[in-house]
């Protein structure tokens, strides 16, 4: 009892902490840029991508990342927003535990406000294993940080021996690995995991020529919303958006003005989400009621869909941490790959075929939603929480 109440007592402070730089970064992080994808990025698709492979769903995506840490020689980079002292989370825990006894280098970055969302497993005694000696903290041999006054960094990501790196959408926990619909990406190519770990953890520039191409939000530069942006305004044929939460203004006037243009938009969204419900609510009003010619068709997964993915042309994808929300638009440390393929490329075939069943086992939103008031300021409490 007293060492739950010691480890409450360092959540409370934690998220007091966490709070306070939620509440005082409202301005963003840094510039946004005007341009962020290369010239000839839309006019002709990216070499090598064999090197880049598509995880679908939670048992595909911790079926790497287990095998690379337990294959690892050297070092194990860590970064997530969510771990939580289950199944999965102890395992992770086991793997880089026997990896750094062997002598592997482990770092590990958890961030702070994350670990609100794993308030209800630390009231049942169960706190995240990098706040227990039987998980993480401590451990001589593995590097913890938890900085509570770092910006938001709501990015996930394992790097290996600079060689293969797996990033996306899942934070460590049973929900993202055996019951969320998600994606991951994988690099296996040690010159492009080398430039990724330049870019997100160096703040370098990205490569260019390129087979894709990695985008960050963080201090010196917010990135993905423009490069988002970018990528819808390009589309000639086509647009599918398969996000968990949407409330982005810039993002929604951008999917408006594309379909107006005739382009084919169709949007994915959870038909319950974990949070930002009436947030999408409104976003869905405000798509399927567009004053343009043409308005973009929306569809209701029925199942918790935790998807940041977005495909433009059927070649062009867009994979990462970031929501199409403000926080993670705009205060958010989020990475987010943008990467042109032929049609019949592996990632992007594969891709295309997830999103395509997704859009048939979902339900089409044919009528706008009815939201009192109530509803209307759960929707704008949402949108800039969350």
């Amino acid at each position: 009892m007293k060492l739950f109440l010691i480890i409450f007592s360092c959540f409370l402070v934690a998220t007091v902490f966490a709070v306070v730089q939620f509440i005082f970064n409202p301005l963003g992080l840094g510039p946004e840029p005007d341009t962020v994808l290369p010239d000839d990025f839309f006019s002709k698709p990216g070499k090598d991508v064999v090197e880049l492979k598509l995880l679908v769903d939670g048992k595909a995506a911790f079926d790497e990342i287990l095998r690379a840490i337990d294959a690892a020689q050297s070092s194990i980079h860590v970064q997530t927003y969510i771990w939580k002292d289950d199944h999965i989370g102890r395992q992770v825990v086991t793997k880089l535990k026997t990896a750094a006894n062997r002598g592997v280098k482990v770092t590990v970055r958890k961030d702070a406000l994350g670990t609100a969302f794993e308030l209800s497993d630390m009231l049942k005694g169960r706190p995240s294993p990098v706040f227990t000696k039987s998980g993480l903290k401590d451990d001589k041999n593995i590097d913890v940080n938890v900085d509570v006054f770092a910006d938001t960094d709501h990015s996930k990501y394992f790097i290996v021996d600079h060689k293969e790196v797996i990033f996306g959408g899942m934070n460590i926990a049973d929900e993202y690995h055996t019951q969320w619909h998600d994606y991951m990406a994988m690099i296996q190519s040690e010159r492009w995991t080398r430039a990724f770990e330049g870019k997100v953890l160096k703040g370098s520039s990205w490569p260019n020529p390129a087979p894709f191409v990695i985008t960050l939000n963080d201090r010196n530069t917010t990135e993905i919303r423009t490069a988002l942006i970018e990528m819808i305004n390009n589309a000639k044929e086509s647009v599918i958006i398969e996000h968990a939460y949407f409330s982005d203004d810039k993002v929604i006037e951008a999917v408006k003005l594309v379909a107006g243009r005739g382009i084919q938009v169709n949007i994915i969204l959870p038909k319950r989400p974990d949070t930002h419900h009436y947030a999408n609510m409104v976003t869905i009003n405000k798509l399927i009621q567009s004053e343009e010619k043409t308005a973009p068709r929306v569809f209701l997964y029925p199942q918790m869909m935790h998807a940041k993915a977005v495909l433009t042309d059927g070649v062009i994808a867009a994979i990462g941490s970031a929501n199409l929300t403000p926080r993670s638009m705009k205060t958010s440390r989020e990475v987010t790959m943008f990467v042109h393929c032929k049609t019949g490329d592996p990632f992007i075939k594969r891709l295309h075929e997830q999103m395509e069943a997704d859009m048939a086992e979902s339900e089409e939103v044919m009528t706008p939603f009815k939201l009192g008031t109530s509803g209307k300021i759960k929707a704008l409490f949402g949108k800039y929480l969350w």
